[in-house]
């Protein structure tokens, strides 16, 4: 039968029929993905060939319950009951099953330790999270050199701790658990066995995207493009560590191969609602890419691509929440305009209508457009939108997620600060500019980690550059520097690594300041990162009002 194609791998399971077998492991492999409304189906169309594949029903349970990007934290109440009462029917049914063997039933068990009983569901599931985890344990002490029981002991413990597995400042593991399951995937990993298992290649993005040394997932991630061909997330999760290592032209490219893979999923119809928002992922990754290479054309019409997504019909879900997950993406087009300098553009973008669905979209529209009307020096024009920025940043409620990673007020305040100092500049205040962007500059690093980041253009590269314009040659070059992850100052994590914009202006000020023998090999680097841009680039933010200015280094 036709079906997508996701690669070689294969799991035994006891079933007395091969249409169940391929059934269950296009279900693994979908559960593996991350795709998980896609392998629920494929493990409930195992059992309709075979009621008795107790593994089946084991993967409709896992299926439905909690992952990396979705912990318990994020189901609302509806959709917790109706998860809770599959994953203890399935569980039923799979205990129930005859013909199991040993490390079956051991994976059974330890997956009925990750759900609560339908009349007592907690408010904490933290104990839920260890209870499975100590479950997965055993069953890795007896079963370890099953691959699949290592995958699902380390996605045990990931999942009890999502994205705080290392302290970003520090980059330091935050627990032993942290070390466990790293070194469970390394010792994987260096087998073929492990480079061709796909959640093991997977996992190894995740637990190194926030690490310290991320470069050591370079050839996981290089395997996992090709291991689930038509998996758009496994094509996608490779881009987590090229944007990690400065690689922002493969980020786009298999971000716009992620795309196409998506648009065939979803042209079938079958997509549940949530994967929705793996699929803007994938184009909002894609634009932050685009926008830190300089590729502006790639940019713009990706951003364009996630409005037409993001429906006021999918914002209306209620479960799950839709506007939580999505609802900031479709104010991509502000973000891209404002980084590459369309004034004129931006000043003709209109707001949404609803504009308690789209409370964040419009606040970022009127941001954008203050920012605009400061480049272009309309400066009375600016104060009225700011104000009108403020007045919608008020609007948007407090519970008001910008995604998985924080509430969209945190994010606001930084574009508050953003506003305030392009504003201030324009009027000559620059003590007060450099002030507010230097604030701007602190809440960003502050923001919880993302992939991509939650603010998509760094305060650094408008800092750096108005810096510069006023003759600050010595604090902009630092500042350049620790946006490239080339100063001590700022974590390795938080730093924007080989970005076009930071080169160019960082190599701006070692000309500047006489530094000729370090800005020839920084000028090299700025070389190659731009020569996939498609626009010029003279500053590191087209706020800056002219070019640099000549001086000693000092500020006056």
């Amino acid at each position: 039968m036709d079906y997508y194609d996701l690669g070689a791998y294969l799991r035994t399971v006891s079933t007395t029929s091969e249409d169940a077998r391929i059934w269950f492991n296009r279900g693994l492999l979908w559960s593996y993905s991350f795709n998980h409304g896609e392998a629920l189906r494929c493990f409930e169309r195992a059992v309709e060939h075979d009621a008795q594949c107790a593994m089946a029903y084991w993967g409709m349970a896992y299926a439905v319950g909690p992952n990396y990007n979705k912990s318990w934290i994020r189901y609302d109440l509806e959709d917790l009951r109706e998860t809770v009462k599959k994953a203890q029917a399935a569980l039923a049914f799979a205990r129930a099953a005859h013909n199991t063997r040993p490390v079956e039933e051991a994976l059974i068990e330890a997956l009925s330790h990750r759900f609560p009983l339908e009349e007592a569901i907690p408010e904490d599931f933290g104990k839920l999270n260890n209870s499975y985890v100590r479950a997965m344990r055993g069953v890795f002490d007896n079963f370890g050199e099953d691959i699949d029981v290592a995958a699902l002991f380390v996605d045990a413990i990931m999942c009890a701790r999502p994205r705080q597995l290392w302290d970003l400042d520090t980059g330091k593991p935050t627990g032993p658990e942290t070390l466990e399951a790293m070194h469970i995937l390394e010792a994987g990993l260096a087998s073929q066995d492990g480079l061709d298992h796909p959640a093991f290649c997977h996992l190894y993005i995740h637990m190194m995207e926030m690490a310290p040394n991320p470069e050591k997932a370079i050839i996981a991630a290089d395997q996992l493009r090709q291991l689930v061909p038509d998996g758009s997330h496994m094509q996608h999760m490779a881009t987590h560590i090229d944007i990690a290592c400065g690689d922002y032209r493969r980020g786009v490219d298999s971000n716009q191969k992620a795309m196409i893979s998506d648009d065939k999923f979803f042209a079938e119809g079958s997509a549940s609602t949530l994967y929705t928002a793996y699929r803007t992922h994938n184009i909002h990754v894609l634009v932050y890419a685009a926008m830190m290479a300089g590729r502006s054309r790639d940019a713009i019409q990706a951003s364009k691509r996630i409005t037409t997504l993001i429906t006021p019909e999918l914002l209306s879900i209620r479960s799950p929440p839709m506007v939580d997950w999505v609802e900031f993406q479709a104010a991509m087009p502000a973000h891209v305009l404002i980084r590459f300098g369309r004034w004129e553009e931006i000043l003709q973008l209109e707001l949404r209508e609803d504009k308690e669905l789209f409370c964040i979209t419009n606040a970022m529209i009127h941001y954008a457009k203050g920012v605009a009307l400061s480049a272009l020096g309309w400066l009375q024009e600016a104060e009225v939108t700011k104000a009108e920025f403020e007045a919608a940043r008020r609007a948007v409620p407090d519970n008001r997620q910008y995604g998985i990673a924080c509430k969209a007020q945190t994010v606001l305040e930084v574009a508050s600060r953003m506003l305030e100092g392009e504003l201030a500049y324009r009027k000559g205040n620059f003590d007060q500019a450099f002030a507010h962007l230097r604030e701007g500059v602190r809440l960003e690093d502050m923001l919880p980690y993302a992939d991509p980041p939650v603010w998509l253009q760094p305060v650094r590269h408008a800092l750096g550059a108005l810096l510069l314009e006023q003759g600050c040659v010595d604090e902009a070059e630092e500042v350049y520097k620790q946006d490239l992850g080339l100063s001590k100052k700022l974590p390795r994590r938080k730093a924007r690594l080989n970005n076009v914009w930071a080169l160019h202006g960082l190599y701006e000020c070692l000309t500047r300041s006489g530094q000729s023998g370090e800005a020839d090999r920084i000028r090299l680097q700025r070389d190659i990162a731009v020569a996939s841009a498609d626009i010029p680039l003279g500053a590191s933010c087209f706020c800056r009002l002219s070019t640099a200015k000549s001086c000693d280094g000092r500020c006056s």
